[in-house]
């Protein structure tokens, strides 16, 4: 053998460098913006959060240094804790209920009873999920079912990407045109000056479009590493040598813990809508969980314990990564150049025709995902501008407000901060770089229906 022949033979392969690396280069890339670019800040108005947008104003630069940087993975963790626990508490809580049996039981009498037809059963969980969503709660309630989920898929012969686009991808494809997700489109009408709720119709057609396609674009990806396995990206998920066909005799138990498992989620949805719960509620919400179905199966506390906390240890990963990813927009935050970015991206708007501008609207939104992973909070900043924007543009306010929910809806499913998605995906042990393989092309999709949707309606005068 030549060494030729040897040389090229010990030459490594290249591989994509796992997501942790991802998101080092992705805060290294924050820290170098804080030098290119001015830190500057708008004043907010007085008794509220939203801005005043004619206030914008250069302030002191505060580059992050050395020290920063490193500063800023541990000011990631505290700033993403609530998400960081949960996750470490549905890890904990879901393994108590799999620890029973009855995960094992009831999903093998799901596919006994379907013939293993995944295309009666995901398709309605990504409705479900859709409408979840839609509500403002869905994208926790995603994140939480991810472990049930990826025993499913197991069981199918799917993988990761399946899991990840059944429940997250669902959820916030309903979250992205919701007519009454209160954390986008109803803060973003009341910040806006525009009646809540108004806009119902093109929104719920939106809803249902964007329900469709990715109920479509899910079942056609199973399809396809159905027929043939090596066309999945992340790898077909392994049965962990148990029997996919195994039927396991169905308990009593193991039908209360699924009935307990399914009121938990009843409760926390109806307190999402209701009560405004969020995330430690949610938390809590894991905990009776865990500790219903201990008894219920008469476990005892220590089993109870060591389940809980084997469990736990799975999440490490996941909860590691949300708040590593949490690191880039505390860079962003503290070097107050979030609204520098803002203020400068929407300038040029103002510069352009009325059906390029409400794109330009909505692009905007799309890469503020990058600076900040709270829609809320987006929202804040960005309607105090768009609104009376949209007034000197000759567009109405509403459109302003569906640039700004389509942006930050549909731009979350490639965000590296976005802490929920990228949760989702740690969990399901599916890489950053595949993840983004796999979703960009509906990224695309559904970037083509709003840009066709924002024009048409900016067409019609739509109010």
């Amino acid at each position: 053998m030549s060494k030729q022949t040897e040389t090229v033979k010990t030459k490594k392969k290249f591989s994509m460098p796992d997501t942790y690396v991802i998101v080092f280069c992705f805060l290294i890339f924050a820290c170098l913006l804080t030098y290119i670019l001015p830190a500057g800040q708008f004043n907010t108005i007085e008794g509220s959060r939203a801005i005043d947008p004619d206030s914008f104003h250069l302030v002191d630069k505060n580059p992050a240094g050395f020290k920063a940087f490193l500063g800023a993975f541990f000011t990631g963790m505290i700033n993403g804790r609530e998400t960081i626990f949960l996750v470490f508490m549905i890890g904990g809580a879901f393994q108590v209920l799999m620890d029973t049996g009855s995960v094992d039981a009831i999903l093998a009498l799901t596919i006994k009873k379907t013939k293993g037809n995944y295309k009666l059963i995901l398709p309605a969980i990504m409705v479900v999920m859709s409408i979840l969503g839609a509500m403002g709660v869905g994208n926790n309630v995603a994140l939480a079912f991810v472990p049930i989920v990826i025993i499913f898929a197991r069981k199918l012969r799917l993988d990761g990407l399946v899991v990840v686009g059944v429940l997250y991808l669902a959820s916030n494809s309903g979250f992205s045109i919701s007519p009454i997700n209160p954390f986008t489109v109803l803060l973003g009408q009341n910040l806006a000056g525009v009646t809540q709720m108004s806009g119902l119709g093109p929104r719920l057609f939106m809803w249902f479009l964007f329900t469709a396609a990715n109920v479509w674009y899910v079942m056609y990806y199973c399809k396809k590493i159905q027929k043939d396995p090596t066309k999945s990206l992340t790898g077909i998920l392994s049965e962990d040598g148990t029997e996919s066909d195994k039927m396991i005799d169905v308990k009593p138990a193991h039908l209360i813990n699924f009935g307990i498992l399914a009121a938990v989620f009843v409760v926390y949805a109806y307190g999402g809508i209701k009560l405004e719960w969020g995330i430690p509620m949610l938390g809590s919400c894991m905990v009776v969980l865990a500790l219903a179905c201990g008894i219920v199966s008469r476990m005892s506390p220590n089993q109870v314990a060591t389940s809980f906390v084997n469990g736990a240890k799975t999440m490490v990963y996941s909860g590691l990564l949300i708040g590593f990813a949490g690191a880039i927009s505390a860079v962003l935050s503290d070097a107050s150049i979030i609204h520098t970015i803002v203020y400068y991206a929407t300038r040029p708007l103002l510069y352009l025709p009325k059906a390029l501008s409400v794109v330009g609207m909505y692009i905007v939104n799309f890469f503020m995902n990058f600076l900040t992973s709270s829609g809320s909070a987006q929202g804040y900043i960005v309607m105090p501008i768009m609104a009376p924007m949209a007034d000197v543009l000759g567009v109405s306010r509403q459109i302003a407000v569906s640039a700004f929910q389509f942006g930050d809806g549909i731009g979350n499913v490639i965000s590296p901060i976005a802490g929920l998605m990228m949760g989702t995906i740690g969990i399901a042990k599916v890489p950053f770089d595949k993840w983004l393989k796999f979703v960009v092309p509906f990224v695309l999709l559904l970037s083509a229906f709003t840009v066709v949707f924002l024009v048409i309606m900016t067409g019609i005068g739509w109010q």
